[in-house]
């Protein structure tokens, strides 16, 4: 995975969970249901995979215990920093985190200044 790749799908993981973590917080954890990507949970995507279980229902631990399995299997650095952003989110988002504590959980994974254009308009649009 080279520079860009890996900072668009960290954009979009970030974009995805803000927006989830928003609407779960205004509308509950089912209406997440409908933004699921059933096709990428049977591959274990760990945001999708991750969701489906919260909207299940779930317990937190037993969430955590899974994708922290999978997240282990990951050889390649940038994919598993990607699929522990990925984890934590799932996690915030089952607690209601507000959106902006999601935003600043996952990017303190990354050694991206909060005032980088990427992100600042995110923390803008709070």
């Amino acid at each position: 995975m080279n520079d860009d790749e890996y900072l668009k799908a960290l954009y979009a993981v970030f974009v995805r969970a803000m927006a989830d973590s928003e609407k779960a917080r205004r509308e509950g954890l089912l209406a997440l249901e409908e933004s699921i990507d059933d096709d990428k949970v049977p591959n274990r995507d760990i945001f999708e995979y991750g969701m489906r279980f919260v909207v299940d229902g779930t317990d937190p631990s037993d969430i955590d215990k899974i994708l922290s399995n999978i997240v282990k299997q990951e050889k390649d650095e940038r994919r598993l920093l990607l699929k522990t952003i990925q984890k934590e989110a799932v996690l915030s988002i089952q607690k209601g985190d507000n959106p902006r504590i999601t935003f600043l959980l996952m990017n303190s994974y990354t050694d991206i200044p909060l005032n980088d254009p990427m992100f600042k308009k995110m923390l803008e649009d709070d």
